[in-house]
């Protein structure tokens, strides 16, 4: 794709309206079930979060048509409600999908809201997929766009979601070029998230999630009624690029829209942290397995990386699961301890554990300037310990486990679904939605997809 007097809105929106699942061959039908296992995973245990009560009861006091599955409860409500509280309930144990030159956390926003849809619809499993896949082209696309001057002020899967939640609930509303249009346009006006919430360690991060999953379809739902939206959304004088970032080569990143898909270049997080400390995890465990290091034993930690990872994951502090999940020190020190890093490992015992803390003191977080180079495109750390008895290990992760250069497999995938769907199902039930991913190109109508939950 190359600028033309359409606009780079007019051609995003022809690429939706276009898009056929039979243009997505095997590899990327693959992926897009793999996200979708990873998200319904994600949703699954958020749900069971004291955080998840707050928007369960207050979604429950609103009431609405029972058209979709608010998961967990598994009570349905209206499609809207039903994509906003998926959506928040994914992001909440921060280990839903991550991409990485975007810096964008797909899943929520583009896979909640598409979901809702489809169920409300009845739309088959190979148009719900179709739709995924043009949400998270679009949404990605858009975050490339506007990184990383966006990223300073914006939280990206906030103001980048409703793009992709609209570009899929206009793929399975069946919307002409002109309503696509309008829904796009609509939804870059309700494109909203700052990053102020981290400064106070608030829970805001799970409202935008949840925000951009039902901005976006109700962008789509009222376009399908006809209501208008901006034609130039993205590069108008007024849109979104000019308002939001400084970023001057905005075409660049559409060049192979048609030709390729972004959902295939997608993260998939082991670990329920800020996808900036999964380095630092992943060369801590690294090092604690290949030379069988003992916590007590560790006199320093010093963990070298990226300028973005120092502001976003350079808490001190573990007071609550917020903060430490966002604390690389508390991350690698927790990783030392226990030899994994899952929801478990912040809970309040996990926490207040005298040894954890001591550990998470001797970890040193430093920014320099050859790994700052490589980021966004690659999200690379360099750990260095030293023991007591003045041994010294050292490991670089080019590639944090997840990305799609060091993946997860399938099997690793699965029973990281296992995991979080436990925390609410039977082995049984889970086994059951995993049994049912697997196979969505096959589901005939997605109102039967929750059947017998």
């Amino acid at each position: 794709m190359v600028e033309n007097e359409k606009g780079l809105s007019s051609q995003c929106a022809e690429y939706i309206v276009n898009l056929r699942y039979e243009d997505l061959g095997g590899d990327t039908v693959s992926s897009a079930k793999r996200y979708v296992l990873d998200w319904l995973g994600c949703v699954l245990a958020g749900s069971a979060t004291p955080a998840a009560s707050m928007i369960g009861g207050l979604a429950e006091e609103m009431g609405g048509n029972p058209h979709s599955t608010m998961i967990g409860s598994f009570r349905k409500s209206s499609v809207l409600q039903s994509a906003m509280v998926n959506g928040y309930n994914c992001h909440i144990l921060e280990m839903d999908d991550v991409h990485k030159n975007s810096i964008t956390h797909p899943a929520a926003p583009v896979i909640s809201a598409a979901f809702s849809l489809a169920e409300k619809l009845g739309s088959s499993g190979r148009d719900l997929l179709t739709a995924i896949v043009a949400g998270y082209d679009v949404m990605i696309r858009i975050g490339e766009a506007v990184t990383p001057s966006h990223y300073r002020i914006w939280h990206t899967t906030a103001t980048c979601g409703p793009f992709g939640s609209a570009a899929a609930a206009a793929k399975l509303l069946g919307l002409d070029g002109k309503q696509t249009l309008d829904a796009l346009g609509n939804a870059g006006s309700q494109a909203a998230g700052l990053w102020e919430f981290a400064t106070d360690k608030a829970m805001t991060k799970f409202m935008h999630c949840g925000n951009g999953a039902r901005n976006g379809l109700f962008a789509a739902l009222m376009a399908s009624r006809g209501f208008t939206g901006a034609q130039r959304i993205l590069e108008g004088d007024r849109g979104f690029f000019r308002a939001t970032s400084k970023e001057t080569d905005e075409w660049e990143h559409f060049g192979d829209l048609n030709e390729s898909f972004r959902i295939n270049e997608v993260s998939i997080k082991p670990y329920a942290a800020c996808r900036h400390a999964h380095g630092a995890i992943n060369g801590a465990l690294e090092l604690r397995s290949r030379h069988g290091l003992v916590p007590g034993e560790v006199e320093s930690i010093v963990v070298e990386t990226y300028s973005n990872a120092t502001r976003m994951a350079g808490n001190t502090g573990c007071g609550s699961e917020q903060e430490a999940k966002f604390s690389t020190a508390f991350c690698v020190a927790s990783a030392l301890i226990y030899g994994k890093l899952g929801p478990r490992e912040f809970s309040e015992e996990a926490r207040t554990n005298p040894l954890t803390r001591e550990l998470a003191s001797r970890v040193k977080l430093v920014a320099v300037e050859d790994l700052d180079a490589l980021h966004p495109r690659k999200w690379p750390t360099r750990i260095r310990i030293r023991t007591k008895s003045g041994s010294e290990y050292a490991h670089f992760v080019e590639y944090p486990k997840g990305d799609p250069e060091n993946p997860v497999s399938d099997r690793e995938l699965e029973e990281k679904f296992l995991d979080l769907a436990g925390q609410v199902l039977s082995r049984d039930q889970s086994s059951t939605l995993c049994g049912r991913c697997r196979v969505l190109e096959n589901l005939d109508d997605a109102k039967g997809f929750f059947a017998g939950f």
